[in-house]
């Protein structure tokens, strides 16, 4: 078993996948594989990867956090760090102590020293990466809850996973335990309790914790059979029973992944120690170095933990923000991180506002277009990303905002048009790549080659993967189709999830016989060989003459609108036409409503912007934007938006309109909004010139 990196390769840009000759089967394209690697195959374990880390990089810096002042009430200017070492002595020491209470027959009569759940609930903090560290070390499974989740949906999981040990902070205590006490719980044997904010390093070195703090979590546990502790009690505790590391083997069970689908009971992913041991030594073909990235997508989220893994692996460091994503930009000019994985709703949002300003008139405007014409030729050229002029001109300003040194951005999580990957990176002066995968192949499936200035594809697959597509008739994609073969993505590598965890049906939706993933998703192999994602098998809307509409592929067009912050695009069979519910932007609605009704409103004035939404000429010149975007993308008739009710109540997590990682409920969000549809409808079309509008 070899944990070393494997060594680095060329990527040919012209083919970036080869074709397995005699692979191809009656309804399906011939199997892709990588061009730059087609075969790789590692045996180690994330456990031993991350060990691998540990050892080249013991006194180096790993986790870091902004520490919470009592004094002040606010985070401290600066981000503290742990090394390799302390995150391993750390770990050892929780792991040693949940093992000390299941050996004291505290989390229950039936219980070993491995193979049971550890949840955590909490927004990302350190104690995140030292828990689920130490369920690797004694062979626990480690399952991760939305911050978000409400009682419901936390007691679900907890209940599923089988959970033992539930790790939290004070606001989430109380509604474990009113679900213990009415027997709702009844696997859940300890909470740990985390500071709410992180202290300082010289706090937590001397264990210090406000007595009073869980006295009444103590007293109401009693009456529900469960142990209250504190993270310094569990330290201790391990600290006083070590235990040398039970480490798992390669097909054991590392951590349940719940995927938030909008609809039903979540289904938890199976992801096990060797699905992690590929992903962290692959990811290194591509990208390899000690990068610095701020964690702030939600760590219950795969894509989260992906990113935190593969950057530790290579020597890098993961710095958490604060927890409030209203202060991100605030972490990020103190961090200074020079890797952002992000994802299509935060850039689309930045893009959105250069381009919102690129707009405008004036002298500053102009400047702004000229250099982006400039840099977006050199790019298109050569895929130069500097400019000695307009870098430190007029995109400084853009690049500070990521904090000043931001090298590498990824998106993921959702597909992102190719032209807002250009805009950003020519603002940003860096690489900025899309990747694509699932939670159940560990977000791990394609990527964008490095230097690929091509945009509009997710890449290829990484080394050692399999990829091929199988035909979808019914919706008029096949693997014959010309000029490219389409179909259904069907994927298989060493990160390829064993199934859905007590869902056997569900698995065996999921995985073919021969062990492909069916990932729902249509592409086509385009002249580079590389994947473009153009659909999805479930998302076709069949409106009332028998036109399909790609309902996800529209939205992501029509989120380039750089008024609306949120849209809801919607039809049915009984319709003929589209509407749209969408959330405008302040920033960019507030000025647009203030020429059209020729008094003053400011971005702050929620009331009177909401009262614009009602405007039927402030209604139309926001559907006016809809339609350019249609129009410059060559949209067919029936998918331009032709109603549409405007509304300053964001779609939310909260409101129950949006899954935990943003998407849009879409049964929930119509039926919220089913009086607002019927009122658009009624209206009836919006007039589209027959110049612009192709039918």
């Amino acid at each position: 078993m070899s944990t070393d990196l494997p060594a680095e390769v060329s990527f040919p840009l012209d083919k970036q996948m080869l074709p397995v000759p005699g692979s191809k089967q009656p309804g399906f394209s011939p199997i892709y594989k990588s061009a730059a690697q087609p075969e790789w195959k590692t045996t180690c374990t994330v456990y031993d990867t991350l060990l691998r880390a540990k050892e080249e990089n013991l006194e180096e810096q790993v986790a870091g956090w902004r520490p919470w002042n009592p004094v002040t009430n606010n985070f401290e200017p600066y981000f503290e760090w742990y090394t390799h070492q302390e995150v391993e002595e750390e770990r050892t020491a929780i792991g040693s102590g949940l093992g000390a209470l299941a050996k004291q027959g505290l989390l229950g009569n039936d219980l070993g020293e491995t193979e049971w759940t550890v949840a955590i609930w909490t927004l990302n903090r350190p104690e995140f990466m030292i828990i689920d560290y130490a369920n690797l070390a004694y062979s626990r499974r480690t399952v991760s809850l939305y911050e978000t989740y409400d009682a419901a949906s936390a007691q679900y999981i907890l209940n599923h996973a089988e959970t033992r040990v539930l790790f939290t902070t004070p606001n989430h205590v109380g509604v474990a335990l009113a679900a213990a006490q009415q027997g709702k719980l009844p696997l859940l044997k300890a909470i740990v309790i985390l500071d709410a904010f992180r202290p300082s390093k010289q706090t937590i070195k001397a264990g210090f914790v406000d007595p009073q703090r869980d006295v009444l979590a103590k007293e109401w546990a009693k009456t529900c059979d469960i142990q209250i502790f504190n993270w310094f009690e569990i330290l201790d505790l391990g600290r006083k029973n070590l235990a040398a590391h039970i480490p798992p083997k390669y097909d054991s069970i590392h951590s349940f992944c719940y995927t938030s689908g909008t609809t039903g009971n979540p289904k938890a992913a199976i992801i096990t120690a060797g699905m992690g041991g590929y992903v962290t030594t692959t990811m290194a073909f591509h990208k390899r170095g000690k990068f610095t990235v701020i964690s702030y997508l939600p760590t219950a989220h795969i894509y989260a933990r992906l990113c935190e893994i593969i950057v530790i692996r290579t020597g890098g460091r993961v710095g958490y923000f604060n927890g409030d994503t209203t202060r991100l930009l605030e972490d990020m000019s103190i961090l200074k991180p020079d890797m952002f994985p992000s994802v299509p709703r935060v850039l689309n949002r930045i893009a959105a506002l250069v381009q919102a300003q690129a707009a405008a008139p004036g002298l500053k405007a102009a400047l702004l277009r000229k250099a982006l014409a400039t840099k977006i030729a050199n790019h298109d050229r050569d895929g130069s990303l500097t400019h000695p002029l307009y870098d430190p001109l007029v995109f400084s300003k853009v690049k500070a905002v990521l904090g000043g040194k931001v090298q590498y951005i990824t998106s993921g999580s959702a597909p992102i048009r190719g032209d807002v990957l250009k805009l950003l990176r020519v603002c940003l002066s860096c690489d900025v790549r899309e990747g694509y995968g699932q939670t159940e192949n560990y977000g791990f499936c394609t990527v964008m080659y490095p230097n690929d200035i091509s945009m509009g594809s997710v890449g290829a697959v990484y080394p050692g993967m399999q990829l091929k597509l199988a035909d979808v008739p019914e919706l008029g994609y096949t693997s014959e189709d010309k000029p490219f073969p389409r179909g259904e993505v069907l994927v298989k590598s060493q990160c390829t999830f064993p199934g859905y965890y007590k869902d056997q049906a569900k698995t065996k939706e999921a995985l073919t016989d021969d062990g492909f993933l069916r990932t729902g998703d249509i592409a086509a192999i385009d002249e580079f060989n590389r994947v473009k994602i153009i659909d999805r098998v479930k998302s076709l809307l069949k409106l009332s003459q028998g036109e399909y509409v790609a309902i996800d592929n529209l939205s992501e067009f029509y989120g380039q609108n750089p008024l609306a912050a949120q849209l809801l695009v919607h039809g049915d069979s009984f319709r003929d036409y589209l509407i749209g519910i969408s959330v405008p932007e302040p920033t960019t609605f507030a000025p647009l409503a203030s020429k059209i009704l020729g008094s003053t409103i400011t971005a702050d004035n929620l009331a009177a912007m909401e009262e614009a939404c009602r405007e039927p000429k402030v209604v139309a010149a926001y559907l006016d934007q809809y339609t350019k975007i249609a129009q410059q993308n060559k949209m067919k008739g029936f998918e331009y938006i032709k109603g549409l009710y405007l509304t300053m109540q964001p779609f939310s997590v909260e409101n129950g309109l949006l899954t935990p990682t943003f998407k849009v409920k879409r049964h929930e969000a119509v039926e919220r909004f089913k009086d607002q549809i019927e009122q658009v409808y009624a209206q009836g079309p919006a007039q589209i010139s027959s110049r612009t509008s192709k039918l």
